[in-house]
């Protein structure tokens, strides 16, 4: 990157601040990203549903079977016939609610590994995010007509071609510089000494990128 032209900016940031990026980072969403997010939740829906039938229905068979046992424990005293028929009919239901006790796993691990598999596709971000917070950490991201530099001292310095930054947005709260469909570096306005700091190195940053 060539220093001659080159914009600066050092900042930190918290963890609160991260989130709360994430969060305006939803209204930028773009149509395609939404619409295959909630494509994603559907067959997520669609999935859940069957597999959380067949362990409720297993669920509610192994109960039943065991509140009859409890009531077919015999007491002091107890008629032959009704307990040879109790008996006999506890040994018919007995098969079929041990296959049902064993389905009973297989249902709760396909509705586990669907659950992780769901929360890491829809949450990869944020999670990556509580296990690597940037509290007490300092970056410093430099715009030029290159592109897009942001480092980390002692730790990662990335640079970004401009073709490879799909979008650069003002935001109310933050500048945004996407760098994936919803993936972006960016830097709290309050970092800047004024509004007018950060709007003039937004401009500068839609100057560099008109260029590529």
């Amino acid at each position: 990157m060539n220093s001659n032209d080159a914009l600066q900016m050092a900042f930190s940031v918290t963890s609160r601040e991260q989130r709360r990026a994430g969060r305006r980072m939803c209204r930028y969403r773009s149509r395609e990203l939404k619409r295959r997010y909630w494509l994603g939740a559907l067959i997520a829906i669609v999935l859940f549903a069957p597999l959380y039938g067949g362990f409720f229905f297993d669920a509610r068979r192994i109960a039943t079977f065991l509140q009859e046992s409890c009531a077919f424990l015999p007491g002091d005293e107890i008629e032959v016939d009704a307990f040879a028929a109790q008996w006999d009919a506890w040994l018919g239901n007995r098969d079929s609610v041990f296959a049902a006790l064993q389905r009973l796993f297989f249902w709760s691990l396909a509705l586990l590994w669907l659950a992780i598999l769901y929360l890491r596709w829809n949450y990869a971000t944020a999670i990556r995010a509580l296990l690597d917070a940037p509290d007490g950490r300092e970056f410093v991201l430099s715009i030029s007509t290159e592109g897009l530099l942001v480092e980390e001292a002692g730790r990662t310095r990335l640079f970004y071609l401009w073709p490879a930054v799909s979008r650069v947005i003002l935001d109310k709260e933050f500048l945004l510089f996407y760098v994936g469909r919803n993936v972006a570096w960016f830097i709290p306005l309050d970092r800047f000494a004024k509004h007018a700091a950060a709007e003039a190195f937004f401009q500068q940053a839609l100057q560099f990128k008109a260029l590529h």
